[in-house]
């Protein structure tokens, strides 16, 4: 049954001369994994695995997840202690209060949201008297959505050529309607493609006309 959620996997290359893949996993190669509910939603982003989460009532100020969605919006999600009240700033812009719910996360959906280009986002937790307890500065950087960098006649009988600011997960998006599937277009061009982050202006690749869901879910496993 398809999920109005999403769960986000980072999965790190193991470094050379590494253990087998089924063995432990050496210090900072963990894969993380995210829940992320749709931006509408009231739920936040919710870390599934990753590294050891403090318990409740011992959390820190932290940003977990810098959403988008595919209408452009976006979302800032992350823990503080219960109760915590946050204020969030991209750059010198004021962009919201959030409140950290009983398990100690929260979330904020900007009425604006961040113009294009690199900013830095500052998520200040206030003390009783207002005063400024912990802070987190972050630079961050809001690309471009895919129409500003995929043409229509950039895909032809099934096939496309790589422009400048193109990603797997950007034609994946504009051809299936979810830059998740792009790890169909991965598989069907596994013999140019070495690391799916990194593609090349002037690569050829081939596009399936469909991407059947089991095509996503074997490659998470």
């Amino acid at each position: 049954m398809p999920s109005a959620e999403t769960v986000l996997l980072l999965v790190p290359e193991p470094p050379p001369g590494a253990p087998h893949p089924r063995g432990p996993a050496p210090p900072g190669a963990e894969a993380l994994a995210v829940l992320l509910p749709p931006t509408t939603a009231a739920a936040a982003p919710r870390p599934l695995q990753g590294e050891a989460v403090p318990q409740p009532g011992r959390r820190r100020l932290w940003l977990d997840v810098v959403d988008y969605d595919e209408a452009g919006g976006m979302r800032f999600a992350g823990s503080a202690p219960p109760g915590a009240r946050l204020r969030v700033y991209v750059g010198a812009q004021h962009a919201g209060d959030a409140v950290a719910d009983a398990a100690g996360r929260w979330t904020l959906t900007p009425e604006q949201p961040p113009a294009i280009g690199r900013h830095t986002l500052r998520v200040d937790q206030l003390a009783a008297a207002g005063t400024v307890a912990a802070r987190l500065e972050l630079p961050f950087l809001r690309d471009a959505r895919a129409d500003e960098a995929f043409r229509d006649e950039a895909l032809r009988d099934g096939r496309i050529i790589v422009q400048p600011g193109l990603s797997l997960w950007r034609i994946a998006r504009r051809v299936y309607g979810r830059g998740l599937r792009y790890t169909v277009i991965y598989a069907a061009n596994r013999d140019q493609i070495r690391d799916p982050g990194r593609i090349y202006p002037g690569q050829v690749f081939s596009v399936p006309d469909e991407a059947p869901p089991q095509a996503v879910s074997n490659r998470s496993r």
